[in-house]
C-alpha cells in the first residue's frame, strides 16, 4: 500500500512539474497538494509545492511548505535559500547547489523564457560597449562570467579574438556549446574559476545577470580585478537596491550604487552607467543598472 501511495505521489508531481513549466501555476498546486496527500515524505514535493505557491503570490503558505521540505531534507540548500529569500534573512550569496539547480531545470526552454520576459542584460552591456567608443574589430580578450546559453556573449563577439565562457550549470553550457560563439567553456562556480586563471590576461570581463546570485560582490570584483589588464574594463549588471546588498523574495540579490562603489574602492575607477528595466515579471519592470568600470 505504501509503495502504491508513493508511485501515485511521484505521478502527480511530475504532473504539477509539467504544468508549473506551462505556466498553469494553480493547476501545479493541486496537483502538488494532492502529491503531499499521497506521501507527506516526499521533500521534492514539498518544494514543487511551495515554488506553486510562490508563484501564487501566496508566501506564507510556500514558507510553511518549504518548512516541511526542510525537515525531511535538512541539508537542502535550494530549501535553505528560498527561505532566506521569502523570511527577509540577506545570506552572502546563494548556494552553488540553488544556482545549478535553478539553471539546469531551465535550460532547454530559457532563451524562449527570457525572450517573453523582455530581457534586457545583454543589451545594457552592449549599449555600455558602444558609449565607450570600442571598435568592434575582433581584438579583444572577453570573458564571460555565468555565459548561460551564451546570450550574454553574442553582442561581444565582433569585438572578441577570444571568448571564454563560465557557467554552474552543465546544462546551460551545452547550451553555449551548440552556439559555437566560445572560445572555451569552463564548468564551476565563477570566484574559483577565476582563482584558476592567468592574472591580467583579458581586456574585458563581462556578467549578465551574475551578480543577482552573489550578495557580497566585494571578493568577486577582487578577482575579477586581478583578470583584467590595466585599463581593462568590467561590465556587468545588478537589479536595483537601495542599501548595500539585500535578498529579494525572487531568491535574487539586488545591489546599491554605494555598496559597488565601495567594492570597486582601490581596484576600478568608475566609468559609466546606465538605468533602465531588465526584465517585466509578473506584469512588473524590475529596475536595474549596467557598469562600467575600468582596471586602474
Amino acid at each position: 500500500m505504501k509503495h502504491e501511495r508513493s508511485f501515485d505521489a511521484i505521478r502527480l508531481e511530475q504532473r504539477g512539474i509539467h504544468a508549473r513549466d506551462a505556466g498553469h501555476h494553480a493547476e501545479a498546486e493541486t496537483h502538488f497538494a494532492q502529491a503531499v496527500a499521497h506521501d507527506p515524505a516526499r521533500p521534492l514535493s514539498w518544494l514543487g509545492l511551495a515554488l506553486s505557491q510562490i508563484d501564487l503570490k501566496r508566501p506564507e503558505a510556500a514558507v510553511a511548505s518549504l518548512r516541511r521540505a526542510q525537515e525531511l531534507s535538512p541539508q537542502s540548500g535550494v530549501v535553505a535559500h528560498l527561505l532566506d529569500s521569502l523570511s527577509g534573512h540577506t545570506s552572502s550569496r546563494a548556494p552553488d547547489i540553488y544556482v545549478s539547480w535553478l539553471f539546469n531545470t531551465y535550460a532547454e526552454g530559457f532563451d524562449a523564457h527570457l525572450t517573453r520576459l523582455g530581457y534586457q542584460g545583454p543589451a545594457m552591456l552592449h549599449r555600455l560597449a558602444i558609449r565607450a567608443g570600442w571598435t568592434a574589430n575582433g581584438s579583444h580578450s572577453i570573458l564571460d562570467l555565468g555565459c548561460g546559453t551564451g546570450l550574454s556573449g553574442l553582442p561581444f563577439l565582433s569585438y572578441a579574438a577570444r571568448l571564454d565562457g563560465i557557467d554552474l550549470s552543465t546544462s546551460m553550457l551545452e547550451q553555449a556549446r551548440r552556439r559555437g560563439a566560445y572560445t572555451e567553456l569552463r564548468h564551476g562556480e565563477v570566484h574559483a574559476v577565476l582563482r584558476d586563471l592567468p592574472a591580467g590576461s583579458r581586456d574585458l570581463v563581462i556578467a549578465a545577470d551574475t551578480l543577482i546570485y552573489i550578495g557580497d560582490v566585494a571578493d568577486l570584483f577582487r578577482r575579477v580585478a586581478e583578470h583584467l589588464k590595466p585599463g581593462g574594463s568590467f561590465l556587468f549588471t545588478v537589479e536595483t537596491g537601495e542599501h548595500g546588498f539585500t535578498l529579494a523574495p525572487t531568491g535574487r540579490y539586488q545591489h546599491s550604487d554605494d555598496y559597488l562603489q565601495a567594492c570597486a574602492d582601490g581596484l576600478f575607477d568608475f566609468a559609466d552607467r546606465i538605468e533602465g528595466t531588465i526584465r517585466i515579471e509578473a506584469g512588473r519592470f524590475t529596475p536595474a543598472r549596467a557598469y562600467r568600470f575600468t582596471r586602474r
